[in-house]
Parts: C-alpha cells; sequence; structure tokens
C-alpha cells in the first residue's frame, strides 16, 4: 500500500502497480478534492494503458482514502477502502458508519492513534483491518496482543513505516537495512506494507526492494507446517463450516505440495478466510465483481482475477471455465507448471453461499479438462 504525497502520472501507476503496489491511498486529511480526482483519473487511465505483451488478465488497482472519524468526507463509488483515523471509542464508529451509507458498505481499516485506546479489541473487531504504526512501539512488546487477536477473528494487519523512503534514500542505507525490517514484516505475518514517500523520491527502487526482500526472506524463515498448526490451534471450537473447509484445503495443500489454491468468491469472504487459514501457496481468487476483486488485495497471498466472461447457463460448464481461467492465469505468469499441484476450494453447486468442498487436482488434468473434453470436476 502507498500513501500517495505527489503527482503521478499514469505511467508512474503503471509502473508502481507492475513493481508490487496493489493499493494507492489518498489522505483526506491532508490531500484536496482536485488531488483526488487527479490520482483517481490516473489509476483509472493507467488500467487500460495497452501492454506490450497482449493479456487477458485483469487485476484491478484498489483506491483507498484516509480520513478522520471527526470529519467524515463525501465519498464515490470508486473509493474501495477507508482508513480511519482518530477513532477513540467504539460509539465513535458507530457513528460514523451510520452517518453515510456508503461509509457501511466499505471496508474500514482502524488506524490507532495509541494502543492504549480502552476499546481497541472492540474497535479491530468491528472494523475489517487494522494499521500499525511503528512508532506505536515495537513487535513483541506492543503488538504482541493486537496481532494475535487479528489472527483469531481473520483480520488484516498493515504495518506502517514513517520514513523508510527517506531512510531508503540516504546515501548510506543499503539494501541490507531493507532485510533487517522486512525480516519481522514476514516473521508476524502481515498483510502488507503501508509507504509513506517524501516530497521529491520516488518510492519505484524502493519497492522493488521490499518486493526482492520479502522473497528472499519468506525462503528462509517461514514454516508452513509451523504456520498452519499454529493457526488451527487459535481456531476456537466449534469451528464453522467455511472455516473448517478453509483449514482442510490448506491442510490439503500443504501435505501435497500444491503450488497455488484456486478460490471462487462473490464477496471476497472465502478468499479472507482462506488467506487466514496459513496457507503455503498463492491463493488465486476468481471473481466476477470487479469491486470484490479490488477488494481482495486487503488479504495475504491473494491474487484477485477479474473474470471476464458472462455466466452460462450450466453451472458446471460454467465452474470449469472459472477453474481453466485461473489455472491458464497461473500457467502464464509463472506461478506453477503443466506438473505441478492444485486445491480447489469452491461451491459444490450454484446456490451454495459458500466454498464448501476442496479437491486436490493436476494442472494437466485441469487444462485437458477445460481446453478438450469438457468434463467436469466433483467437489469432494
Amino acid at each position: 500500500m502507498l500513501e500517495c504525497y505527489q503527482k503521478y502520472d499514469p505511467y508512474d501507476i503503471n509502473a508502481l502497480k507492475n513493481a508490487g503496489v496493489n493499493i494507492f491511498n489518498i489522505d483526506l486529511t491532508k490531500a484536496n478534492q482536485e488531488y483526488y480526482e487527479k490520482i483517481k483519473d490516473s489509476i483509472l487511465e493507467a488500467q487500460s494503458m495497452p501492454e506490450l505483451i497482449k493479456c487477458s488478465y485483469n487485476t484491478p488497482v484498489t483506491l483507498s482514502v484516509t480520513m478522520s472519524v471527526n470529519n467524515p468526507i463525501e465519498i464515490d463509488d470508486r473509493v474501495d477502502v477507508i482508513i480511519l483515523k482518530d477513532v477513540a471509542t467504539s460509539d465513535q464508529l458507530r457513528q460514523f458508519r451510520k452517518g453515510n451509507k456508503k461509509f457501511s458498505s466499505k471496508p474500514i481499516l482502524f488506524w490507532p492513534t495509541s494502543l492504549e485506546i480502552d476499546d481497541l479489541n472492540e474497535l479491530i473487531r468491528m472494523t475489517e483491518g487494522i494499521i500499525l504504526d511503528s512508532s506505536l512501539g515495537r513487535f513483541f512488546c506492543n503488538f504482541e496482543s493486537p496481532l494475535k487477536l487479528c489472527k483469531q477473528i481473520c483480520k488484516p494487519v498493515f504495518y506502517m513505516f514513517p520514513s523508510i523512503v527517506e531512510d531508503y534514500y540516504k546515501e548510506t542505507a543499503n539494501d541490507r537495512q531493507v532485510l533487517v525490517q522486512v525480516h519481522e514484516i514476514v516473521e508476524n505475518r502481515f498483510a502488507g506494507i503501508f509507504l509513506r514517500g517524501c516530497e521529491g523520491k520516488s518510492p519505484l527502487d524502493l519497492v522493488q526492494s521490499l518486493i526482492r526482500s520479502i522473497d528472499i526472506v519468506e525462503h528462509e524463515i517461514c514454516d508452513p507446517s509451523g504456520d498452519y498448526l499454529k493457526l488451527s490451534r487459535d481456531l476456537p471450537l466449534p469451528v464453522i463450516p467455511p472455516f473448517a473447509v478453509a483449514m482442510g484445503a490448506s491442510l490439503a495443500a500443504l501435505k501435497s505440495n500444491s503450488r497455488a489454491i484456486i478460490v471462487f468468491t462473490t464477496s471476497g469472504a472465502s478468499a479472507r478466510v482462506i488467506a487466514s487459514a496459513a496457507p503455503p501457496c498463492p491463493i488465486l481468487a476468481v471473481t466476477a465483481h470487479e469491486a470484490t476483486a479490488r477488494k481482495m488485495h486487503l488479504y495475504r497471498k491473494v491474487i484477485p482475477l477479474l473474470y471476464p466472461k458472462s455466466r452460462t447457463t450450466c453451472w458446471r460448464r460454467d465452474h470449469l471455465n472459472r477453474v481453466g481461467f485461473g489455472t491458464q492465469f497461473g500457467i502464464d505468469t509463472g506461478i506453477f507448471n503443466y506438473g505441478s499441484k492444485l486445491v480447489l476450494l469452491t461451491p459444490s453447486d450454484e446456490g451454495d453461499i459458500y466454498c464448501n468442498g476442496f479437491q486436490i487436482v493436476s494442472v494437466a488434468e485441469v487444462l485437458h479438462a477445460y481446453r478438450c473434453t469438457g468434463k467436469n470436476f466433483g467437489v469432494y
């Protein structure tokens, strides 16, 4: 997540998106409406820019805004996420949601000014996630309690670096510093990093360095088996069916050494649940709703894919088309190859309101069925 702090044209947005920035934030407590409109137009134009290599996959960019609970600002439908500051009590948050219907329908990330707030746990439960500022304390001393709660209730946590861009461009800085900072981020399984830049400095090089560092650190310290066992023990009993199926799919991916999990979702809830189940591989979340695709950038390891085709009259055929769409994306982007295994987390029937089953399949089997035979897969 990157907070926009200067003029960005569509080429800047496109370069940052390709480097790994999925969410662009505008602080409405500092920026005016004119700046918001310019960034929104740049994002829209960047999304429609022609690519050097023609691609049929669309991963929409998320637009978030920061505002104070004491000064609500009207927003349009293009805003996907609200970052809310200056919240001290749960009553303030309730009044904020009641003040505008759009506020109640948008995901709200809670940005606490202090970890000593009496209603902190209640506010975390009432919002869709939290942003932890490094100025509030150190990881294992101050952040342990909110991190544990967020993991238990499947809420994403973003870590905010106040001055990382300035530090990165100092003459004495190097990539080793980034590795040290990223180590704690990965170790605590944050959903993402919130960057706030400085005037005149492009964050592009820093974003690329962060992506490289995260890849290195994840390969060094991540323990998929340990992650799974630790999270599954934290789930309260009895475990409701969507969580049980998600945990089963994550365990299946772990034991079968699957390279990805493909999940169908309408609202994004299934992607959120499977992301919280500590999967050992990327999650390809296929949805036909653009607003849902943009929202799913909040969740760790989730790659939202906007399915461009209209629904067919046959659910089984539509099911196979979407599985094939996600599988072809993984092949084209190098996430897996023809010999890899996948876990499919999908509804067993058109009328099911959540993904109630999963199966382990090979990529070759999926593509053969998708391209040639029209064979339908059952869900177990």
